[in-house]
Formats: C-alpha cells, sequence, structure tokens
C-alpha cells in the first residue's frame, strides 16, 4: 500500500499536529531588497483579537441571500433577481441559462465516492506539501492549511439555489478536521477602478478558477481514499475568510477583506475540508493591521460610506473587527444595474492593490517593520494615484471612465 512517510524540510508557516500539540511562534526573516518574497513571520495568535463566544453564522442573513429574497427593499431585489445587460454576468452566475455557466456543472462533484485503497499518510507535514503542490498545479494562487474551526461553518444552508431547491434552513453538519483554504489572485488591470463590468469580469473569473481548483483538489483526496468536499461559490458550507486567516495567508482587513502580501485584497476565495491527515499553517502578521489603523482611503472612497473611519472596533460574534455597513454596500451593487452588478471600490483603491514588483515587495517589507515607513508609504500612494484614485479604464469593448460612468461599449 502506498503511503507518505520521508522526512520533508517543511516552511516557516507550517507545523505537524498531534493531539497534544501546542501553538507554536515560530518566525521567517529575510532581507528587505530579496527578490524572493520572504516569509511572513508567524504569530501564535490572530492579529484579529478573539474576545468573547464566537456564534455560527445563519446562511439565511448573508446579503446575497437577503437582497434577492426582497430584505433589502423592493427595488434592489428587482435588480438583483434581473438578467444583467453584460454577459460575463450571465456565464459567472446562474440565472436563467445554468447551462451556459460552467461552475453550475460542478455542484455534483464537490463531494463524491472515495478510493476504497487509502493511501497511508505517515507524515502529516509531507502530505500538506503535497497538497499544496497539487493545488497550486491545478491553479491555485496560494494553498494554506488549518483545522476547522466550527465557528466557521455556517449554521443552515441559504444560499440562493437553496431556496430554488428547497432546501433552505437545513442544518449543516461538517464534521470534518481540517480546512484547505485555496487563493487566487484576480486580475491587476481589470481592479484599478470599479464599479463596472471590467471588474465585475475579473470577480466573476475569480470564482470560476477557485471553484475549479477546488473541486479538482477535493477529487484528488478522495483518490487518496480520505473525505473531502469542496465548497465554492455556489456550493459552499464555510466562512472563506476566516479560513484562510487563520490559515496564514493574510490578515482582516479594514474593509472586511483579507489583505495578503503579494495579492492584497485583490482575489477570491474557496475551501475544502477534510479528514486526510495534515499538518497545519500558522497566522501571520503582515502589518495590515498596523496600516489599516492609518489609512481610511477605502472608508473615504466608499459610494456609500459602508466602512467606518474610525479605529473603535466593536465586538462582532466574539471577534473584535471593524463593522461593516453590508446593507449599504449590497443596495449598491444594484443602484445601476446597467453599468454595474457589483462593487469592489473598496479592493481598487487598497493601497496594497499593486503589481507585485521590486517597489511592492520592498513596499510589504516595511510595513509590518517602521511606523514612518507605512506614513511615507501611504502617502507616496496619495501622489502616485491620488487620495481617491480613479483613473480611465479601457478593456475589450468596455469603458469605465470612473465611478460615475462605468459603461459598456455598444459593440459595432
Amino acid at each position: 500500500m502506498p503511503h507518505f512517510r520521508d522526512p520533508l524540510p517543511t516552511s516557516g508557516r507550517t507545523r505537524e499536529v498531534s493531539p497534544s500539540a501546542t501553538q507554536g511562534n515560530g518566525s521567517a526573516t529575510a532581507g528587505a531588497a530579496e527578490a524572493a518574497a520572504p516569509a511572513p513571520a508567524a504569530v501564535p495568535r490572530l492579529t484579529t483579537p478573539i474576545v468573547g463566544p464566537r456564534e455560527q453564522f445563519d446562511q439565511r442573513q448573508q446579503n446575497h441571500t437577503r437582497i434577492s429574497l426582497g430584505e433589502l427593499g423592493e427595488k434592489a431585489a428587482a435588480a438583483w433577481n434581473s438578467e444583467s445587460v453584460d454577459p460575463f454576468r450571465r456565464i459567472f452566475y446562474p440565472l436563467n441559462r445554468p447551462q451556459n455557466v460552467a461552475m453550475r456543472s460542478w455542484l455534483k462533484v464537490a463531494d463524491g465516492p472515495l478510493n476504497p485503497q487509502r493511501v497511508e499518510v505517515r507524515n502529516p507535514a509531507k502530505m500538506s506539501e503535497i497538497i499544496k503542490g497539487v493545488g497550486k498545479f491545478l491553479g491555485a494562487s496560494e494553498v494554506g492549511i488549518c483545522e476547522l474551526d466550527p465557528a466557521y461553518v455556517y449554521s443552515h444552508r441559504g444560499l440562493r439555489i437553496d431556496f430554488y431547491k428547497g432546501r433552505a434552513g437545513t442544518p449543516i453538519t461538517l464534521t470534518h478536521r481540517y480546512a484547505i483554504s485555496i487563493l487566487i489572485e484576480m486580475d491587476y488591470p481589470n481592479f484599478r477602478n470599479s464599479p463596472g463590468f471590467i471588474d465585475d469580469a475579473a470577480v466573476g473569473k475569480g470564482y470560476l478558477e477557485t471553484a475549479k481548483v477546488a473541486v479538482s483538489l477535493a477529487g484528488y483526496i478522495r483518490e487518496l481514499g480520505y473525505p473531502a468536499k469542496a465548497h465554492f461559490h455556489l456550493e459552499e458550507e464555510v466562512l472563506h475568510i476566516p479560513i484562510a486567516v487563520m490559515a496564514g495567508l493574510g490578515e482582516l482587513a479594514r474593509n472586511g477583506s483579507m489583505i495578503t502580501r503579494k495579492y492584497g485584497p485583490r482575489h477570491r476565495l474557496a475551501t475544502v475540508t477534510t479528514d486526510l491527515p495534515l499538518a497545519v499553517d500558522q497566522p501571520v502578521d503582515l502589518g495590515v493591521q498596523k496600516l489599516c489603523r492609518m489609512c481610511t482611503k477605502c472608508a473615504v472612497s466608499c459610494p456609500v460610506q459602508a466602512i467606518p473611519k474610525e479605529n473603535e472596533l466593536p465586538v462582532i460574534r466574539g471577534v473584535q473587527k471593524w463593522y461593516l455597513d453590508n446593507d449599504a454596500c449590497a443596495t449598491y451593487w444594484t443602484a445601476n444595474w446597467k453599468r454595474w452588478n457589483s462593487c469592489a471600490r473598496c479592493i481598487a483603491v487598497c493601497p496594497w492593490n499593486r503589481p507585485w514588483n521590486r517597489r511592492q515587495r520592498l513596499a510589504t517589507w516595511l510595513v509590518p517593520r517602521s511606523k514612518l515607513a507605512r506614513r511615507l508609504l501611504l502617502k507616496l500612494d496619495d501622489l502616485l494615484r491620488g487620495k481617491r484614485p480613479n483613473p480611465q479604464v479601457e478593456w475589450l469593448y468596455y469603458k469605465q471612465k470612473g465611478v460615475k460612468d462605468a459603461g459598456l461599449y455598444v459593440v459595432e
């Protein structure tokens, strides 16, 4: 029977788990001018404090669901449930013709049968490196692993597709031990501005790519003989962002997204849960919380002021973090359905949303190390892009002059 037992050096973020294991505090160091990015410093606990009992979140309270059910107003629901003028929207999100949406066909393979010949895993650390390698081979930009925290499993089903199938409100039972977080970078040229169909397309493509990797990686693990389920945009039972943060891929930011060192908030996530024996990663400190406390660019630029400017952090379901007005955010997505179908302005204007070049590698290395450097970097971003970046963007037959003028060319 095949097995994995050979020793393998592990990364600075990886540790082998045993029943008696305690969380370590290893770190990684590197020079500021290195061309290759050094590993971020691992920390023994999250930079977003957990200060009280955490509660599971009911998926029926997700804003995508609430807006479709009319809980955010009849006008918003009418737009959200109508067909978009943008063909990219129609091939990424099933509504009237689901046969044209590739992700729709993957619902049946999110879970599946196990190979009866199970691979013996004697070295979880090596298996983690293999799984990360497989994930990246399949197309992931980054892969991280953590133990699955029950607080990050939805309590009840509540996606729009669940209401169509009559299973909304069904309690979710997910007993897998591990969660594998899959991250896909979204295209930077599409995220120079938002909202508009240009960045909408990149978001949809991000969902497509994460789903593809998730279902393929889950199938790979089941072929090793272990249960594994893919969670992606149309079929998810877990909250992706807190899992990704626990898996060491980044930190929670002011705008409610996770910021990674290489891609900032410009990414999409999917998750695979499994009982395959794995070694887990630790959370990281990239300096995101420090920078966000000095920067309000996303809050100032938000069209509906849904992001707080102040730094007094409330406790939300046991976690101390910035509170976003998600109702205002989701409602704005439908404000002009003929020009945009969502909004990612907080991602587009973020100082971390920059190409991964030598300058950005140096800047992100400095962020957690120096308050003066953080101030200088924010001033430099204001000088280079403006305090409210709003450039004209053109792509394919789309034209996006700015927030008020985002739109679609007529193809002649």
